[in-house]
């Protein structure tokens, strides 16, 4: 299902030292795949609820409990993208605060009736093969390739 959205982390984010999954939930299957395309890479999932956590942790991909509205800011540090697919409205503006002081860039996923919602200049709309794969903020590239 977000095969697209697995392919674009490939193709620009290949040189990161560290991908972070915001608000992980029950589905840590994304952040996996990515870790398998890009071995090199931490790749770091978080949510608030501890229990939810714990069934994720595995060998490849770190499963960490954090609050975004107090995060531990040094989870973070290095990160060159954070990415979270159907946020709930309320913590979008802890994810952008800590995406900026991090300066890891931003890519939200968010439910086909939130679209509306980043349709704006400080949001970059990320679009593969005619469909709308997510919205973009970017806080610092790191080097990185540009978005395609």
């Amino acid at each position: 299902m977000f095969d697209d959205l697995v392919e674009y982390v490939r193709e620009n984010y290949s040189r990161a030292s560290k991908i972070v999954e915001l608000g992980v939930g029950s589905r840590i299957d994304v952040a996996e795949r990515i870790k398998k395309h890009l071995p090199m890479a931490e790749v770091l999932v978080t949510d608030r609820d501890e229990a939810s956590v714990r069934k994720h942790a595995t060998r490849r991909v770190r499963a960490v409990a954090d609050d975004l509205m107090f995060p531990q800011t040094s989870l973070y540090r290095n990160a060159s993208l954070m990415y979270s697919i159907h946020p709930p409205f309320e913590i979008l503006a802890p994810m952008v605060a800590l995406a900026g002081s991090i300066g890891a860039d931003l890519l939200i996923v968010p439910r086909s009736e939130e679209q509306e919602m980043f349709d704006h200049d400080e949001w970059q709309k990320l679009v593969r093969k005619g469909r709308t794969l997510g919205w973009l903020r970017a806080f610092g590239r790191k080097g990185l390739s540009q978005p395609t």
